[in-house]
């Protein structure tokens, strides 16, 4: 008997991902507009090439002895499997996993399991000592998934894939944004940051649109990236395929390896199967990001590594959102990724001493409330070149944007009535408004007039009370800077 629902990556992750991580919707996810889908050139967009299958053990990089340990791993969680089955999980071409099976037969760690009901597919089961080696196998690391890379084959494999290489369009760019009002001088700042692939920092007062640009960059950012689900260095397994953060880049099941629909199945084993395609990631981090989530997470109880953030959100975008409000300081944060950022590489300590050198191609993206220069130095500061200042909302703005946020609650006003709205709150937050404001006093009079039994109107006293509850009668002074 086949048994389909092995679960290859394991026992549950460990990592703590509570708020950690945020994955932006990617195309085939939610409403992604599909006319900004192609943020790139035809040569630049082109589908990036899975690595061909390797033709030996040997040209795995992986010794045969980890190999067959494995084997005997995956064959434990599924009691019975035919060959079929364990190539598709292990993710090696079936002569291969022909090859290991004959050495596990000739040892006698597993039995061929009879009646089969296709004789070229035969299915197997451990043996009393076959079972007794995968357990030790087990204490020793958990992790029975598609077999690893070596740091070697991640870094040629990797190479190509920087956003610094891969410029999105402008119309992308623009998708970033096409809701809000800005004036033209931000909105050209922001396009030409956004293009560079660079390190990039937007600050300014809360509630001017920020994080909605940057999230939105990525939702429409687009093209498709390689990742591997694991990688082998120094006789450690560094998990890299994270289910929370990768879209397989077909909507394929990432472990039976159908992503390829188009192709015949000849063509997807020609692939390396320990390697997929997946939309170009896009992370967000905010104020719970820890210092350990920037270095390798090892678990005790699986005894293996998951990879940091960055080595997840690779050839895509990682933003730090409210930069400053974490529990790692800015100063340190910006030291151990712009230095990376710089080289193009990064080093991942093991708690074994050593260091795994890995490419780094992540554009990082800063958003945050505070001035730049309460952040860090200067020193580090001309490390991101792209500084855009979110200025507060001018009285023209805010009007246009309060008359789309009533018109989208359906709310009856005059032109009078915004005019006299906005003047009152050109006194009351003494020119301080942002958009999210219009959003955040709009919502509230909509509550009020439904507690109230009311159609909702937009009026200076509508609004005081939103205003009221909105600030409990104390308006924070923030400094414009």
């Amino acid at each position: 008997m086949e048994v389909e629902g092995v679960d290859a990556i394991t026992t549950n992750d460990r990592q703590e991902r509570s708020g950690l991580l945020s994955r932006l919707p990617t195309s085939g996810e939610g409403e992604r507009n599909d006319s900004l889908a192609s943020p790139f050139s035809d040569t630049e967009r082109q589908r990036p090439v899975l690595p061909p299958a390797p033709e030996s053990l040997a040209e795995t990089g992986l010794s045969p002895s980890f190999l067959i340990e494995h084997l005997l791993k995956i064959l434990h969680y599924a009691e019975t499997a035919t060959v079929s089955h364990l190539a598709r999980v292990i993710g090696l071409p079936r002569k291969l996993v022909d090859e290991l099976l004959d050495d596990l037969k000739r040892n006698r760690l597993c039995v061929a399991v009879t009646p089969s009901n296709d004789l070229s597919n035969p299915a197997y089961r451990l043996s009393e000592t076959g079972t007794l080696r995968a357990e030790r196998a087990l204490e020793r690391c958990r992790y029975a998934g598609p077999a690893p890379v070596t740091p070697d084959q991640y870094q040629r494999t990797i190479g190509p894939q920087s956003l610094r290489k891969l410029r999105p369009s402008a119309e992308v760019i623009r998708g970033a944004w096409q809701s809000l009002v800005l004036d033209a001088k931000t909105a050209d700042l922001l396009e030409r940051a956004l293009h560079s692939g660079r390190c990039t920092m937007l600050f300014g007062p809360s509630g001017t649109g920020k994080t909605h640009v940057l999230s939105q960059f990525m939702h429409y950012l687009g093209g498709e990236v390689l990742v591997p689900h694991a990688i082998y260095a120094y006789g450690q397994i560094i998990r890299v395929y994270d289910r929370m953060v990768h879209v397989p880049a077909d909507g394929g099941d990432p472990l039976h390896f159908s992503n390829e629909k188009s192709a015949s199945q000849a063509e997807v084993f020609a692939y390396d199967r320990r390697w997929m395609r997946i939309r170009r990631p896009g992370l967000i981090v905010g104020g719970e990001l820890r210092s350990e989530s920037l270095e390798l997470g090892y678990d005790p109880l699986t005894q293996f590594y998951q990879a940091p953030i960055q080595l997840k959100a690779q050839g895509g975008v990682l933003v730090v959102d409210d930069l400053g409000r974490q529990k790692v300081r800015p100063a340190d944060l910006l030291n151990r990724w712009i230095m990376a950022f710089e080289r193009g590489r990064d080093n991942l300590l093991l708690r074994t001493g050593e260091n795994v050198e890995i490419p780094f191609h992540v554009t990082l993206l800063f958003s945050t409330n505070m001035n730049p220069a309460d952040l860090a130095d200067a020193a580090f500061l001309r490390r991101i070149p792209y500084k855009v200042r979110m200025p507060w909302t001018t009285p023209s703005q805010f009007e246009e944007i309060l008359r789309r946020v009533s018109d989208e609650y359906q709310i009856q006003y005059s032109d009078a009535d915004v005019n006299q709205v906005v003047s009152f709150l050109v006194r009351t937050f003494e020119n301080q408004l942002s958009g999210s404001l219009a959003r955040d006093l709009v919502s509230l009079l909509v509550d009020n007039a439904e507690h109230e039994g009311r159609m909702p109107t937009l009026t200076v006293a509508a609004i005081d009370l939103a205003s009221l509850q909105f600030t409990g009668d104390i308006v924070v002074k923030v400094d414009s800077q």
